[in-house]
């Protein structure tokens, strides 16, 4: 959004009557980011919409309507809980490995988990587990093996693969789902260092998928993320893509791989107070040609963006109670307007207010409720 976007944007809110932080996304720039995500993802490639980045139940079925999915990548007990039982058949894959033990409990709690949820699988300790799990409830789980493809955060090297399907595939209660690869270090190594890893990763993976047993067919092979979806093609080993946040693009998704894309949330709270020329603290006797503005609340995980030419201070430093930001003298800024911030992320941030504002042009069109972490 450029200045007079933003100063829309505030002044919608504004007269809306926000008067505590909440999140906001526009539809029509999530609308847009939508069409581009279509264009720049291979029509191939099933495409799986990572839930801890957009933490809303509306704001998943609004991109669901504009981008078809194979389900939802999913990684915590509460936001699983609530989504099953919202929601009948959607598929999930977990995006970490979860203890055997809060398995357990969505079984119990679920009556059809077993059939929808797809359980990562990290280690051969972790599958005797979810095994074990398996016979004592004389139920068939689907299990799927987590990859280290080069981000060495965990996951089967491709070697292990062929021994712990087996093992799966085995066992009455087992069921091989497929496998899940994540890359993030790609995009942000540098030069050569990027080259080698790309490689390196579609080897790995390759390696992985062909370790699999040949008859199984209809198996979840996913890879990627928000930053190098777009970068697979129908006629690699892959099947299916996950993305999220380059949706609503926070800060921390700025990378060349997603200029196409148009930031479309944001942290929205009220100006508390307006303070120009604001002495320092102990040096009252210096004039000081700036303005301090408080905000309500503070310490979120986001950057100013409005009014313009504002940032923390470096006086005040950083607070969750009246966050001060210093900008211009000249600025035109009053108690009550609403100060607008980019979020660095969307996962535990989009819904860290339990509720969202979602605008299309220029008002205020809907609150939507959010999702557990």
């Amino acid at each position: 959004m450029n200045a007079a976007a933003l100063k829309d944007l505030s002044d919608t809110l504004r007269s809306h009557g926000v008067d505590k932080p909440v999140v906001v996304v526009d539809l029509d720039l999530l609308d847009a980011n939508c069409v581009v995500a279509n264009r720049v993802a291979d029509a191939g490639l099933a495409r799986r919409l990572v839930a801890k980045s957009l933490p809303c139940l509306p704001l998943l079925d609004f991109i669901r309507e504009r981008i078809s999915t194979s389900g939802l990548m999913t990684f915590s007990e509460p936001m699983l809980q609530a989504l099953l039982t919202a929601e009948p058949d959607t598929d999930h894959l977990i995006g970490k490995p979860l203890p055997v033990s809060t398995a357990a409990r969505l079984l119990t709690t679920n009556h059809d988990a077993a059939r929808r949820v797809q359980w990562l699988i990290d280690t051969p300790v972790r599958l005797g587990e979810y095994l074990a799990l398996a016979s004592d409830r004389q139920m068939s789980l689907r299990l799927s093996l987590e990859l280290d493809i080069g981000l060495h955060r965990g996951g089967l090297n491709s070697q292990n693969v062929a021994e712990l399907a087996q093992q799966t595939m085995a066992h009455p209660y087992g069921q091989l789902a497929g496998v899940m690869g994540y890359e993030a270090h790609l995009v942000k190594l540098p030069g050569i260092l990027r080259n080698r890893a790309v490689r390196a990763s579609a080897d790995a993976f390759n390696a992985a998928v062909a370790a699999l047993p040949r008859d199984e067919d209809g198996l979840c092979l996913n890879t990627g993320g928000s930053l190098t979806f777009q970068s697979y093609l129908a006629e690699g080993a892959a099947n299916e893509v996950a993305f999220g946040s380059v949706l609503v693009k926070p800060g921390d998704f700025d990378h060349a791989t997603t200029q196409a894309f148009e930031p479309a949330a944001f942290i929205a709270t009220p100006v508390l107070k307006v303070m120009p020329g604001n002495a320092l603290p102990g040096l009252e006797l210096l004039p000081r040609q700036k303005t301090d503005i408080a905000i309500f609340g503070g310490l979120f995980l986001a950057q100013p963006v409005f009014p313009a030419g504002f940032g923390y201070s470096e006086v005040f430093g950083r607070s969750s109670n009246q966050e001060v930001w210093t900008g211009p003298r000249s600025a035109d800024v009053s108690p009550g307007d609403i100060a607008l911030l980019r979020p660095d992320q969307s996962e535990a941030v989009l819904n860290q207010f339990g509720t969202m504002l979602a605008v299309r042009g220029g008002q205020v069109v809907s609150e939507w409720p959010c999702l557990p972490n």
